[in-house]
């Protein structure tokens, strides 16, 4: 979880998270990854970066957009980086695929976001109502298997899914699979 917070504030933004991780890792990934054929094309493990939105739906486009027949729109997220090379794609996709059914998974607790100062972590009902961010962050549970693993993160309606491998003591970023809007 430490490599996680690291990327998401290596930039130098704060960023508001639940104290607490929360939802399947590889939930989308294994759906998309058994999606018809266009669908999985564009789809790829990038050199990582941290996830950023441009723009959250406000209270009043939600209002607009259900109860006034007003649709909203959030532009599609983008990768901004280079694909992994192709043997990279096939190990990350094929041990995200074994993870997806059969990875050890736990909840994770960030006491005081692991002595991130740009992290506020707080429980989830304060994320929501504080206005120190702008944005809200969700991380899953962590999945993992022997020295690889995966979280993904949300942050309002986009979302990403981030490959670690373990080096000595710590989890290294390896990858950041393709971003997308739910």
């Amino acid at each position: 979880m430490r490599a996680t917070l690291k990327i998401l504030t290596n930039d130098g933004n704060v960023i508001c998270v639940d104290n607490r991780t929360n939802g399947k890792p590889l939930a989308i990934f294994a759906t998309m990854a058994v999606a018809p054929a266009p669908s999985r094309r564009p789809l790829a493990w990038h050199h990582v970066v941290p996830l950023r939105s441009s723009e959250a739906l406000t209270t009043r486009q939600i209002y607009q957009d259900t109860i006034v027949d007003k649709p909203s729109h959030i532009p599609d997220p983008t990768n901004t980086t280079p694909a992994l090379g192709f043997l990279e794609q096939q190990q990350l996709n094929n041990a995200a695929m074994v993870q997806s059914r059969r990875g050890h998974t736990r909840t994770v607790d960030f006491p005081g976001g692991f002595d991130n100062p740009r992290v506020d972590a707080r429980w989830w009902p304060f994320v929501r109502l504080s206005r120190k961010c702008y944005l809200k962050y969700v991380v899953s549970d962590p999945v993992w298997m022997d020295d690889l693993g995966f979280v993904t993160i949300n942050i309002e309606h986009w979302g990403t899914t981030y490959a670690f491998k373990r080096r000595d003591r710590d989890w290294v970023a390896v990858g950041q699979w393709s971003n997308w809007l739910f």
